[in-house]
């Protein structure tokens, strides 16, 4: 297994900001601003993936990487530059996520959500896909990765399925990069009242703007649905120890509320048995 120059596996963390080399990374996606006055977890999270992908070797120009529910994250383009294909697939067009991140113009006139510095357009091939039903053949990519995503595409067992395609999808020996949402401090009101378990049930095809914080619990994992839903269903192995450990910080740009409760953005690094 690649010995990992980082940690990866952890949960967003305002302290993380202090470290040179993701302030390097961030400032090389989003030039245009300043990491030390913009510390969120959204940026944290497409820096991790930078990192991942340069760490495990696979921004040398010859891998092909996927990502599920990818939108139009910036994080596409710029890895143009650096690898010999990103296949991106969404629902685009459809859901609640269609008005802000996923339009369908992105299947056609993917320029059109492109930064300002150059890329490569040969590079890049967009797919209406779902993520629970990828129609590629096993073993397609070096690298998949999924950024605040998967959370979205249903009731557990959606989930599960989506985590059961990116492991399928993968080469053996190849890695994934799984970023989603975690509570870090579930409140007792909240579990009492079994909010997590029930909307959970419910299909949701996307976030809605409008919902409630309490409602967006349903769309958050605890700590132990990490394993159950995610990696084992996945096949993968975990690359590191999970990390739960994070700063008070109380910024709702690190540590957004939902009803009573707190979360924030966690990583997980895993690779396909050879």
């Amino acid at each position: 297994m690649i010995e990992l120059s980082r940690q990866y596996a952890k949960l967003c963390d305002a302290r993380d900001f202090e470290d040179p080399e993701l302030i390097k990374t961030i400032r090389a996606l989003v030039p245009e601003r300043d990491p030390h006055e913009h510390i969120e977890r959204k940026v944290w999270e497409y820096a991790m993936v930078m990192l991942f992908l340069a760490d495990t070797g696979h921004l040398d120009g010859g891998s092909r990487v996927l990502s599920v529910g990818a939108g139009n994250e910036r994080v596409l383009f710029w890895l143009t530059n650096h690898v010999e294909k990103v296949v991106a697939t969404d629902i685009y067009g459809e859901g609640a996520f269609a008005a802000r991140e996923a339009q369908s113009s992105m299947l056609t006139d993917p320029a059109s959500h492109a930064p300002a510095y150059q890329w490569r357009e040969e590079a890049l091939e967009v797919h209406h896909m779902d993520g629970r039903r990828l129609t590629f053949p096993d073993a397609s990519f070096d690298a998949v990765f999924t950024v605040s995503s998967i959370e979205h595409f249903g009731a557990p067992g959606d989930v599960a399925r989506a985590a059961a395609e990116i492991g399928r999808v993968l080469r053996p020996g190849g890695h994934a990069l799984i970023i989603t949402e975690c509570l870090v401090h579930y409140h007792p009101l909240d579990r009492a009242a079994g909010l997590l378990a029930r909307l959970r049930a419910r299909i949701h095809t996307g976030h809605d703007p409008g919902r409630s914080r309490r409602a967006a619990l349903a769309e958050v994992f605890a700590p132990y649905e990490l394993e159950s839903l995610l990696v084992t269903p996945s096949g993968l192995v975990e690359m590191q120890r999970l990390q739960k450990r994070t700063s008070a910080e109380a910024s709702p740009r690190i540590l957004p509320h939902a009803a009573n409760s707190t979360y924030t953005s966690v990583c997980l690094p895993l690779m396909k048995p050879e």
